[in-house]
């Protein structure tokens, strides 16, 4: 693996600078810190400011209080974040840290890191073709089979055996979309019809409620059954479109990411269901794998359960797996955890509906 000679060349690296501070005096100052570089892909989702960074952060802080973190965020343009690489390595990244923007235009990005000898681990999407060191993901095509099988389990215990379901993507340039896809197809196949498909740009909120409108206005309000969903962000425009022409009751509509207002969404009935990722573990976890390379030490073996197939390579792996959440599943998933705290869930706006579903601090 390219990671052998990667980590070899740190640990030599690391050698020389502890000869050099040796010989330094105090007045020189002390060897510089290993820098560890995180690229995330957009600010559009909010888990990636919100939770993926700081959870990393703080975790690589106690794995290797030694590094310093370069942190970059691409906003969604994938030409932005291969500049952002040649920054991070030109700033003297020892190891890269990366949720591509598009996958399948991301192999140059290791290539850059390759040429330096700096290792790349792949950070919740896959980069296509690319040889990363390491990748740490959830089971995407899961993701998708448990969203649409939450979404089927639903309408079979409302009695609801056949119809057409809208099926609302991400954006096509993530490698995770099209596992999700699969996972979900197989899930509705059991009597549903997918009637109308949208992979949805820059996975926006705005762009779903658009492509929902579009579904209506081709199926009719009463033509649709239920709505499959990839995240909860997209949930959010496809719900607003549904209360825009009068849905009462909203279909059944799942989502995935278990944020804070999809949950509020979920205890109020707007949403039937996300999926829960726990995004935070994901973040801390890589933070650990990444210090450890980063050292030359081997992955713990704890935290490699799998490999990834990114098209040309097998890419060792630590894969997590998802967990659905409807209304009887806060409590126990996502408070019980740690993960959310009532007093965030249940404002004002939402104390009614959380009583009536017994949600309670631990």
């Amino acid at each position: 693996m390219r990671w052998n000679t990667h980590v070899a060349a740190i640990a030599v690296i690391a050698t020389m600078t502890v000869l050099v501070s040796g010989c330094t005096s105090s007045t020189e100052g002390s060897a510089e810190a290993t820098k560890v570089a995180l690229l995330l892909p957009e600010n559009q989702t909010a888990r990636w400011e919100q939770r993926d960074k700081p959870a990393f952060e703080a975790e690589l802080a106690k794995a290797c209080p030694t590094c310093e973190l370069l942190y970059f965020n691409a906003g969604g343009d994938a030409a932005k974040q291969l500049s952002q690489v040649e920054s991070a390595l030109t700033e003297g990244a020892d190891l890269l840290v990366i949720t591509p923007v598009d996958s399948t235009a991301s192999a140059p990005m290791v290539a850059l890191a390759d040429a330096q000898k700096v290792p790349v681990v792949s950070y919740g999407r896959v980069i296509n073709d690319g040889g990363a060191d390491f990748a740490v993901r959830f089971d995407n095509v899961e993701q998708g089979r448990v969203g649409a099988r939450a979404l089927v389990d639903k309408l079979a215990a409302d009695g609801v055996k056949g119809g057409n379901v809208v099926m609302i993507n991400g954006d096509a340039r993530d490698s995770v979309v099209g596992l999700m896809k699969q996972g979900a197809r197989a899930a509705l196949q059991s009597g549903y019809t997918i009637a109308a498909e949208f992979d949805t740009p820059d996975w926006s909120a705005e762009n779903a409620q658009r492509q929902m409108q579009q579904s209506i206005t081709k199926l009719g309000l009463d033509g649709i059954v239920g709505v499959y969903v990839a995240n909860d962000g997209m949930a959010a425009g496809v719900i607003a479109a549904l209360k825009g022409v009068g849905a009462d009751p909203i279909p059944p509509v799942t989502g995935l990411d278990a944020q804070l207002d999809a949950v509020q969404r979920i205890v109020a009935g707007d949403q039937y269901a996300s999926v829960f990722l726990d995004i935070e573990e994901q973040a801390r976890i890589t933070a650990k794998i990444a210090s450890a390379m980063v050292r030359g030490e081997a992955v713990p073996a704890a935290l490699q359960n799998g490999t990834t197939d990114d098209g040309s390579h097998k890419v060792p792996s630590f894969l997590q797996v998802p967990v659905p959440v409807t209304v009887t599943d806060i409590q126990k998933v996502l408070i019980d955890s740690g993960y959310l705290k009532v007093e965030e869930i249940c404002t004002s706006e939402y104390k009614a509906a959380c009583d009536k579903a017994g949600l309670r601090q631990p």
